[in-house]
């Protein structure tokens, strides 16, 4: 047994607590540069959603419902994802594998959101900001797939993680998502119309669909998959998925609040939804963080 470490002090730890051992510091140096522009996109990314918040011109052209929506959003990103990001890069500096999970998965929130913000909402003078935390926040992503010792982390996962239940609740999602945007896609192209929440957006098209099928759904399912086949793969991108998950429901709150008090009635629908596929996630993610035990190192 190497390190002085015995079995008993190895099955009592979790992801939660085990530092990163110095053999990995190699891969995480090269990395470093990933966490630090944390710091910058953090700041970049209060200046955008303080705009959107403070400065009416930038949702000027934008009709109600939209500009209701965009106003929530930011909102969410300024009171929960900046403090998110920030409070993970620090604890990943401090070598924890679960933080940098978490710092991940809202790492893809970020380009998932500013992809939206980027390229769906009308020219703004926030326009900068947006490039900005897309770029620093794909990048930073990047950077830290390269670097990130996913067969290590894969090795301190236990039975007790719920990887079916991930795994199926994930799949769950992705067809959740997948029905719901269809429902509405396929009758408008079978009649030959625009959908109607493409028409109450005032957008050439549906934004979020096109973030959610091409993106959002085949990482759930793909996550989904890889643990199901118990692949190390799976064991980084299921705490991933489920992070972007989990911020991504919780921002619907503020966005269905700023919508119900604009006379939009799906505004507190939007906010029980979100708050609703949120919770039951934080647990899932919770349970999967808590279930990466500690393996003794290869002799």
């Amino acid at each position: 047994m190497q390190d002085g470490v015995s079995e008993h002090e190895a099955s009592g730890r979790s992801i939660l607590t085990t530092p990163i051992r110095r053999s990995d510091m190699n891969n995480n140096e090269h990395s470093q540069w990933a966490l630090w522009l944390s710091f910058p996109l953090a700041i970049i990314l209060a200046i955008a959603s303080c705009g959107g918040l403070f400065l009416p011109s930038v949702y000027a052209d934008e009709t109600r419902r939209q500009a209701a929506l965009s106003i929530g959003n930011d909102a969410g990103n300024l009171v929960l994802i900046m403090p998110v990001l920030v409070i993970a890069a620090i604890v990943v500096r401090r070598g924890s594998r679960a933080a940098r999970l978490v710092w991940m998965g809202t790492l893809a929130y970020l380009v998932y959101d500013f992809l939206g913000y980027a390229l769906a909402i009308h020219f703004n003078s926030m326009f900068l900001t947006y490039c900005g935390v897309l770029g620093l926040s794909v990048y930073a992503l990047a950077g830290s797939l390269m670097a990130l010792p996913t067969a290590e982390i894969a090795r301190r996962y236990g039975p007790r993680t719920p990887v079916k239940t991930t795994a199926t609740v994930l799949l769950l999602m992705g067809l959740v998502i997948v029905f719901h945007w269809l429902s509405e896609i396929v009758p408008s192209l079978l009649s030959g119309q625009v959908p109607q929440a493409v028409r109450e957006s005032g957008l050439s098209t549906e934004a979020v669909a096109v973030l959610d099928l091409a993106f959002g759904v085949p990482a759930c399912m793909i996550a989904a998959i890889l643990l199901l086949r118990r692949k190390p793969l799976g064991f980084v991108l299921g705490p991933v998925v489920l992070t972007f998950l989990v911020l991504s429901s919780l921002v619907l709150a503020p966005m269905g609040i700023a919508m119900a008090r604009r006379g939009f009635e799906a505004g507190r629908a939007l906010c029980a939804i979100g708050l609703g596929i949120a919770a039951g996630c934080a647990v899932l993610l919770a349970l999967s963080l808590r279930g990466g035990k500690a393996s003794l190192p290869a002799p």
